[in-house]
């Protein structure tokens, strides 16, 4: 009789033994076979549990309980801030052995809103993505993206085009396909999603994009963006040059914090204050909320701004308006 409760006792252990393994195994086993990267950045450090809430919430693990354990377990109660790439079809300790081990990547690469090819171009050299002098060449050759079903601009290049993001791009990708990335991009978020919104004002893609840059590099508040835009609209409507300072720097090809009188005279087909109408392209990559605003600019009769020390602008309907609203924003500065 012993002998049969000792066996039973081993028995019931084994069982339980069997299904605690399974239990583990169903929890910490990928959710997924596919391959799909995510990019998973920290600006700060943040406890176990908090982090494995947001991978939970990420659709990367089953329990986060469980890896939140395992971590502290492992004696790491705090993950380090960085950029980490997780993807579904890893199991539950793969992931904890990457943040365990801090094992940061870099094969992602953000392009920022506002950036001109140029500058995209030092991004992916800087972090041995692609070639600068290739990329730029490439550029320059739109004809060869035309397969991704974007209406390109013939005869200029591919300025505005690049949709600003954050890109899988690990290092030794290739200028090619970090245009066809960010063109395909571009396909998906700006024209498919607004193409009816382009009929109806009566745009192209070209102009939706160029307005838009020209809105990204003018204002740094978002609310702000459809009143600029109205202020373009309403200049092109009476045929007034636009006198965008950004366009005139883009013409120059280098940046600064102020334009000069002398700037204004430079013989650029991108000086808005020598040409009427629109430069003829885009001059940076613009944000969505730019081309929103272009699209769905205010109603307002605004023909002119001035930037305030805040950043903000100060609207005027009259030149008059405009040279005593500057006036007052010099008085502010110097007092």
């Amino acid at each position: 009789m012993r002998r049969l409760i000792i066996w039973g006792l081993v028995a019931a252990g084994l069982v339980a033994v069997l299904g605690a393994g399974a239990w583990l195994y169903g929890q910490t086993r990928p959710l997924s076979h596919d391959f799909q990267p995510q990019l998973v950045r920290l600006r700060a450090p943040v406890d176990a549990e908090t982090l494995a809430q947001r991978l939970y919430q990420r659709k990367l693990i089953r329990n986060p309980r469980l890896l939140a354990l395992w971590l502290r377990w492992r004696g790491k109660h705090l993950i380090a801030a960085g950029e980490y790439e997780f993807s579904p079809n890893q199991s539950l300790f793969e992931i904890a052995d990457i943040l365990i081990h801090e094992r940061f990547t870099r094969n992602w690469v953000t392009i920022p809103e506002g950036w001109t090819m140029a500058r995209i171009a030092e991004r992916l050299h800087e972090r041995g993505v692609a070639n600068k002098d290739e990329f730029l060449a490439l550029c320059h050759q739109p004809h060869r993206f035309k397969d991704i079903g974007l209406p390109l601009p013939e005869g200029l290049h591919l300025e505005g085009y690049l949709f600003a993001g954050t890109y899988r791009l690990p290092p030794g990708t290739g200028a090619e396909p970090a245009i066809r990335a960010m063109l395909k991009a571009t396909y998906q978020r700006i024209y498919l999603p607004y193409k009816e919104a382009m009929r109806q004002r009566g745009l192209t893609l070209h102009e939706l994009l160029t307005i838009a840059s020209m809105i990204e590099k003018e204002v740094l508040h978002d609310d702000e963006r459809p009143r600029v835009a109205s202020v373009i609209y309403n200049r092109l409507k009476r045929k007034m040059p636009l006198q965008i300072d950004a366009t005139v720097l883009y013409g120059l090809g280098y940046w600064k914090r102020r334009v000069l009188c002398k700037d204004l005279r430079h013989p650029s087909p991108y000086n808005t204050y020598l040409h009427r109408g629109l430069p003829p392209g885009p001059i940076a990559s613009p944000g969505l909320a730019s081309v929103r605003a272009a699209l769905y600019p205010e109603n307002t009769d605004y023909l002119f701004y001035v930037a305030q020390a805040d950043g903000y602008h100060r609207f005027s309907r009259t030149y008059e308006e405009h040279l005593q609203a500057i006036r007052e924003i010099r008085g502010t500065r110097a007092r």
